[in-house]
């Protein structure tokens, strides 16, 4: 039996020592050999994932493994730049706690063309005893290139619009207009409600201006975002605005309508009537005429004046003596003249009121105490309602 269990413990250590010793690699899964990312607005984040394999099979904590430690090695002209600690916990990027896979997301400081490599630190199980090792992966090349990325300018953050929208962004580069042509840049203008994308629309580009128009589906609130996309080095590169948050509304109309019709109402009262104006019938001697409002006229030497806004007549006879009849009356007028004694009979027989047509200016004027209240109401509803318009880009 003692032969027997000696057997057993040299073949149990044997075959620890020969797992211990197998193929151990460390593979890195991102980023890929020669990826480009974009830097816009900040430095990108760059996703690390690498685990160490034994034959193949992703290394997991278990009696042979007993701790594991993953550090990615950044390297820029040569120099080392950044150590960078991978995590398999479910934090800092990495989607399942211990599953092997180790992951850290890492912002280059500059741009520029950089290498990565892993350093796997294992506490292995080897004969009975834990001994620690270091396995090394392969170098990946990467490369950070400067790209251009958008700005919204039109409408504002928390602004009112139409649901067809005029969307503005500007181009920048290091926040810089950015003017140079690139074949492969195309520009989109994304709506969002509820976080689900709810429109598209490609935008047109001049110079380092962006423009297009969107269509909303209904009233609401809205997040708009411009994302920019670019061929470099053979990847498709892609940028973003900031979110701009807006909210559609309905065309106001109902205080234009009440406006319009308060207006129309307005220019329906009738204005101020004209004052009366009054031509005169007279009859002097057997001669009978018409004499029009203030119009004066000579008849057998003396002289007849019609008032304008009076039913009367002044009659003024040539030694200067006046008199003013009154509607109906007859005077007898006598006077010297020559040596001679003159004599007529005046009669005012009757007096025509007249009224004239107000003009077209005057039914634009508010000349009624109804007609000046009408027009402050219109006044008012269309100055609220181009208010309300204001609101609205």
């Amino acid at each position: 039996m003692v032969r027997l269990g000696f057997c057993f413990l040299l073949l149990l250590s044997i075959f620890s020592a020969t797992f211990a010793q197998g193929n151990w690699q460390v593979f890195i899964l991102q980023p890929k050999q020669g990826d480009v990312f974009g830097w816009a607005q900040v430095s990108p984040s760059v996703t690390i994932e690498a685990s160490l394999r034994l034959d193949g099979e992703v290394a997991l904590p278990n009696k042979l493994v007993k701790r594991l430690f993953l550090t990615a090695q950044v390297f820029s002209k040569g120099q080392l730049l950044d150590n960078v600690p991978l995590w398999d916990d479910g934090t800092h990027g990495d989607e399942k706690a211990k599953d092997g896979i180790f992951t850290s997301t890492y912002n280059p400081p500059q741009t520029g063309e950089f290498r990565l490599r892993v350093r796997a630190q294992a506490d292995l199980m080897s004969n009975g005893k834990i001994v620690t090792k270091e396995f090394w992966s392969n170098f990946v090349p990467f490369q950070v290139v400067p790209v251009p990325y958008p700005r919204l300018v039109y409408p504002e953050p928390a602004s009112k619009t139409k649901t067809k929208v005029k969307v503005r962004a500007r181009l920048l580069m290091k926040n810089e207009p950015f003017e140079e042509h690139y074949e492969t840049l195309q520009a989109v203008i994304l709506a969002q409600a509820e976080g689900k994308k709810v429109a598209e629309e490609k935008m047109s580009r001049k110079g380092s201006l962006l423009t297009g128009t969107l269509n909303l589906p209904k009233r609401g609130e809205y997040q708009l975002l411009v994302i920019v996309s670019m061929q470099r080095e053979g990847k498709i590169l892609q940028s973003q605005s900031e979110p701009v948050s807006i909210q559609a509304v309905r065309i106001p109309v109902f205080w234009l309508v009440i406006g319009c019709i308060l207006l129309a109402i307005y220019l329906l009262l009738p204005p101020k009537e004209p004052p009366l104006r009054y031509q005169h019938h007279v009859k002097v001697g057997q001669n009978q005429f018409v004499l029009k409002a203030s119009e004066q006229r000579s008849a057998r030497g003396i002289e007849i004046a019609g008032e304008t806004d009076k039913r009367e007549l002044t009659v003024k006879t040539p030694n200067g003596s006046k008199r003013i009849l009154k509607e109906g009356q007859t005077q007898r007028f006598i006077w010297r003249e020559n040596d001679q004694i003159k004599e007529v009979s005046v009669s005012y027989e009757r007096a025509e009121p007249l009224r004239d047509k107000p003009s077209l200016f005057a039914r634009l004027l508010p000349t009624t105490l109804w007609r000046i209240i009408f027009l402050v109401l219109a006044v008012a509803s269309l100055a609220y309602w181009w208010h309300q318009l204001q609101q609205i880009h």
